[in-house]
């Protein structure tokens, strides 16, 4: 029985023990999603590096085959307590001709130093068995098309899955869309999409667009677009069924993948906004002419191509001495037209007079334009004349005067003293020192002023650190105080009673936080798929479980029409609570 016990305990270290020499250990291998392929059907071929980094790859010799690439994936998991990485390079191959075609190994050197080596790869490529399929590889193809292959950060490129054919299509389905890394993208609902004649190396092709997408890239480098898979249906007129004289023939087409590169915007001028596209400002003041105890209405409006969401509030270019300025509210309305993306941004502003006169205005709107490769500065200048009104402020002329007046005292018309009595009798007592000189109050009111500029040059210096700092990281900074605002929009609605303005509201200040918090893009953040944009943030699951939660109950409340005043209520609270914790 004893050694039966000491068996089982050999059994059982040994069973842990290859595991845990497994687990960790450094593989490169090639991976082929295809061992036999057709002729002009591409196929993917990958170098993964797993547990380690790679200094440096040798790709391998395609040996006749056509190859495009590398495109570049890094993954990461943790399963059991036990953490493994994966580093993969992929290329997309062509072959033109049968045969069949050897991939040679492929050399990476790690981080470490270690020089490892793939195993080489056997494909073999045929000819198509159907005469009619040959025929359709050759009068129909995908493409991939860019309206630009050279772009800045943040300017709007199309992506067109245009399909060119010289027979007959009756059907055509998406199968697998282009993924977009590093990107903002946004699928168009409307767009040209009639067949047009075009002429490709010679020969006449019908083309048409399938699905058009606006991409806007969020840093620099080169970026590879994915291939798209599209599953189209031919007639076949040689049908010899009587009850199907056309039959199908269904055909996979598949793109090949296309590279944009992405320059960073250098030398940013001063207030840029963050927009990049073409862009208008318009300024209207609802009184030019107002008393000292009203307010100034101001309302700007961007409109243009681009990305909307990423404009950040204009600056208005006002002396703080003359007016106090309350954070704005924003409404924003995203459209589509001429096959782009757009939209209009409105920043509703009031501003509180402080003083009486003629003041002015001068709000500053700046946007690159990727056209000119410039920065655009729109300015205008706007006045506003202010009288005094129950609340007195003094004018400019007062506070001018008020500078220079010197204060007389009027002499008294009797003597302060009178002295009758001779000097001799007179008596004298000690003067009381003053309570007030070389106290500490007295030293607090000298020396408080010259904290107080100290301070204000601090504080100056901190704004101007902070203007310098990047776009992203000014929106995360900036994103408590915008959610704010969607909340005090979302407030007005509550007590309105007005429910479609309220939920939507909610809805716009919980997505904003999240994208401006998280620099996810606004385009990209549904409520769908929220819950896997956060989760790859490592956001905790019982806030992303609140969030979610929230958004549903919005979403829900806008088919239903809910006007339920408490659960408005209830709303509001947990959506402020929420973001509190976020922050």
């Amino acid at each position: 029985m004893k050694a039966i016990k000491t068996s089982y305990l050999i059994l059982f270290f040994c069973i842990g023990l290859f595991p845990s020499v497994s687990l960790g250990q450094v593989v490169f291998e090639a991976v082929c999603n295809a061992s036999e392929v057709l002729v002009g059907n591409p196929f993917e071929v990958s170098f993964q590096l797993k547990n380690a980094k790679v200094k440096k790859l040798d790709p391998p010799s395609f040996n006749g085959l056509q190859a495009q690439g590398p495109s570049v994936g890094q993954s990461f998991s943790y399963v059991n307590g036990k953490s493994s990485t994966n580093e993969s390079y992929s290329y997309y191959v062509v072959a033109n001709k049968p045969g069949t075609y050897k991939i040679g190994a492929a050399k990476v050197i790690t981080n470490t130093g270690q020089t490892l080596r793939s195993k080489p790869i056997t494909v073999k490529v045929v000819e198509k068995k159907s005469t009619a399929n040959s025929e359709i590889a050759e009068k129909v193809f995908l493409r991939t098309e860019l309206s630009n292959t050279d772009a800045v950060v943040g300017e709007q490129i199309t992506v067109d899955i245009r399909i060119y054919t010289q027979v007959g299509i009756e059907q055509t389905e998406l199968i697998k869309e282009p993924s977009f890394e590093n990107m903002f993208s946004h699928y168009l609902r409307s767009f040209a999409d009639k067949p047009e004649i075009v002429v490709v190396d010679g020969e006449q092709y019908y083309t048409q667009i399938l699905r058009r997408i606006v991409v806007f890239p969020s840093k620099p480098g080169t970026i590879v677009v994915e291939p798209a898979i599209v599953e189209v249906g031919i007639a076949n007129n040689n049908g010899r069924s009587i009850f199907n004289p056309f039959r199908l023939i269904s055909h996979t087409l598949k793109s090949l993948p296309v590279e944009l590169n992405v320059k960073e915007l250098g030398g940013a001028a001063s207030g840029f906004s963050g927009a990049v596209g073409a862009y208008t400002m318009q300024a209207h003041i609802a009184k030019n002419n107002i008393s000292s105890d009203e307010v100034v209405e101001l309302t700007l409006q961007v409109r243009g191509k681009g990305d909307i969401k990423q404009v950040l509030v204009p600056n208005l270019g006002i002396n703080k001495k003359y007016f106090d300025q309350f954070p704005p509210t924003v409404n924003e309305d995203i459209r589509e037209g001429g096959g782009l993306l757009g939209g209009i941004k409105e920043f509703h502003y009031v501003l509180t007079p402080k003083a009486a006169g003629a003041l002015t205005i001068q709000p500053k709107f700046v946007f690159f334009d990727p056209e000119t490769k410039q920065f655009i500065t729109i300015d205008t200048t706007l006045q506003v004349q202010v009288t005094q009104g129950k609340n007195q402020l003094p004018s400019k002329a007062e506070r001018d005067a008020a500078k220079k007046e010197v204060f007389v005292v009027d002499e008294p018309k009797e003597d302060l003293m009178s002295f009758k009595a001779p000097l001799a009798e007179a008596t004298f007592s000690p003067q009381r020192t003053s309570f007030f000189l070389g106290s500490v109050i007295f030293w607090i009111l000298t020396f408080l002023p010259f904290l107080g500029l100290l301070g204000l040059f601090k504080w100056k210096e901190k704004q101007n650190n902070l203007n310098n700092l990047p776009i992203a990281e000014q929106r995360r900074n900036n994103a408590s105080s915008e959610a704010s605002i969607r909340l005090q929009s979302a407030k007005q609605a509550l007590m309105q009673e007005n429910s479609k303005d309220f939920f939507n509201e909610i809805s716009k200040a919980l997505l904003g936080f999240i994208s401006d918090k998280y620099n996810i893009p606004t385009v990209e953040l549904t409520k769908s798929n929220v819950r896997q944009k956060l989760i790859k943030q490592e956001m905790s699951v019982e806030k992303i479980d609140s969030l979610v939660s929230i958004l549903q109950t919005c979403e829900m409340a806008l088919f239903a029409g809910l006007t339920n005043t408490e659960s408005m209520e209830k709303v509001y609270h947990e959506s402020e609570a929420l973001i509190q914790l976020m922050s």
